[in-house]
């Protein structure tokens, strides 16, 4: 099972969306992940849930990478 140290290594970028009036964090190596919301750090938040969900389901299907 991944834990927060997995989610730790990777690298996530912010930017501010004012189109959707937000801001969307999304993880560097998992390109395809991103997560928009209000402040930033409930962006940070939720996009690390996400990476964790993500990588719980990899290990599921492949076995500890």
């Amino acid at each position: 099972m991944m834990g927060t140290a997995d989610v730790d290594r990777f690298s996530y970028r912010f930017r501010r969306s004012f189109e959707d009036g937000g801001h969307v964090d999304a993880c560097v190596e998992l390109s395809g992940l991103r997560w928009l919301y209000v402040s930033t750090s409930t962006a940070l938040a939720g996009i690390r849930r996400l990476v964790a969900g993500v990588l719980a389901d990899m290990d599921s299907v492949f076995g500890r990478l």
